[in-house]
């Protein structure tokens, strides 16, 4: 605590809240953004000095009701000072938490579950997985476990009684203030920093086993090699989820065979297959795998097949329905909104470049042409057709490019050798 500087606290605050007020800046005039927009200079220093004071008490959670879902809203300043705190605490996230727990990373987490799923179906060929998911996983954690488990992991006795303010505080609900002893903010700044630490048990368990585990959040998924093995995992994930105080969902959790496939994070994998097999389902990615042909024994030795080498061909993966579905949603919601075509074509290219870096072998042509193949909406169908003839049209002249740059740099070193003449 005695590190912090509050000058540079306020500055990232500063950040913040003017990224947040730029949405918000259109909003009728007694809205609270713009009160707090005034009164900046005050409210941002008192509570970041609070906190390094180890004082800050933040306001009460505010339960909001939609069709869908339920959620506990926090203040706008509390949302803000928190992300402030989470900025501090980022240096120590990774010394405190598992590397198997890969939401600790940010967005690159699903990159590095990705490999490391495509690594263990290609090298380890497991036969069995469990895809587990966690129900109601932010609602069912419990404010004194929660705490013990900070208490053991940071010694500092002001950021302790920070977690215990913002673990323990009560929640605004049409019926008065309730003081629950389970449950954190779905939203928050630091709700998942605290889902990596409350489940940290269950990720250290499994270090020491020969599987495959990987955990996102409430997700998790473990490949196992043999049956044997399949039974002991499913055997202690359930010792530590009862531990806990937290069940699985039925819908969401398969443990078994691997041999239909399963998807996590976004992506579907195929399932293991036989020697026997050859048929294949063909992926919008198969024509980025590398054909090899009787030429590259050479390279890798001469006496190994080309089919038993671990590199020699790659998992053909393909994104989920569900990841298709969510990126329709979004750019409808955005052309509902009244946002520029010029923006939702933008929104929709860093969707797709997001995508193609996070799997390496899919191609944005491709994933746009699964995006209108089950897109129903002709203005949305149109939107991404549009992105996806520009992209062509950009791919199409690459060659080009790369002729007039090497003309470019063949007539700089001419005319350098000229000059030195």
């Amino acid at each position: 605590m005695k590190r912090w500087n509050a000058a540079d606290m306020i500055n990232i605050g500063q950040k913040l809240f003017a990224k947040i007020y730029r949405k918000q800046r259109y909003a009728r005039h007694n809205h609270d953004s713009h009160i707090l927009a005034r009164e900046i200079d005050e409210w941002l220093p008192s509570g970041i000095q609070a906190m390094i004071d180890g004082s800050y008490t933040p306001r009460h959670l505010k339960r909001r009701y939609f069709p869908d879902e339920m959620i506990d809203q926090l203040y706008l300043p509390d949302r803000i000072l928190q992300h402030i705190l989470l900025k501090q605490l980022k240096p120590t996230i990774q010394h405190v938490t598992n590397s198997n727990c890969v939401h600790t990373f940010g967005p690159h987490g699903v990159q590095i579950a990705t490999q490391r799923i495509r690594d263990a179906l290609q090298k380890d060929q497991p036969q069995y997985i469990i895809r587990a998911d966690v129900k109601s996983f932010y609602k069912s954690i419990l404010h004194h476990k929660l705490l013990a488990d900070l208490k053991k992991t940071y010694d500092d006795p002001r950021l302790i009684q920070l977690f215990e303010e913002i673990i323990r505080n009560p929640i605004l609900t049409p019926r008065g203030y309730k003081n629950s002893i389970s449950g954190i903010a779905l939203r928050g700044p630091l709700s998942q920093f605290f889902g990596a630490i409350y489940l940290k048990p269950l990720d250290d368990a499994f270090d020491a086993m020969q599987v495959t585990y990987i955990r996102y959040m409430d997700d998790i998924v473990i490949l196992c090699k043999t049956k044997k093995q399949l039974a002991r995992c499913r055997r202690r994930l359930m010792n530590i989820l009862q531990e806990r105080k937290l069940k699985l969902s039925r819908k969401k959790t398969r443990m078994g065979p691997i041999s239909s496939g399963f998807h996590f994070c976004g992506i579907e994998y195929p399932g293991t297959q036989t020697q026997d097999i050859t048929r294949v389902e063909p992926a919008i990615n198969d024509d980025h795998i590398p054909v090899k042909t009787d030429n590259d024994l050479i390279s890798y030795g001469g006496g190994v097949a080309i089919n038993d080498h671990p590199c020699a061909e790659s998992i053909r993966i393909k994104p989920h329905p569900r990841t298709i579905r969510n990126a329709r949603e979004q750019v409808k919601a955005l052309v509902a909104s009244g946002l520029s075509i010029q923006k939702t074509k933008a929104y929709l290219k860093r969707w797709c470049t997001w995508w193609v870096k996070t799997s390496k072998t899919w191609s944005i042509e491709a994933l746009l042409s699964e995006f209108i193949e089950k897109c129903y909406e002709l203005p949305i169908a149109a939107i991404a057709e549009s992105v996806r003839q520009h992209q062509s049209d950009k791919q199409r002249l690459l060659p080009v490019f790369a002729l007039l740059r090497t003309v470019r740099d063949t007539f700089a070193s001419y005319s350098s050798s000229l000059y030195k003449a």
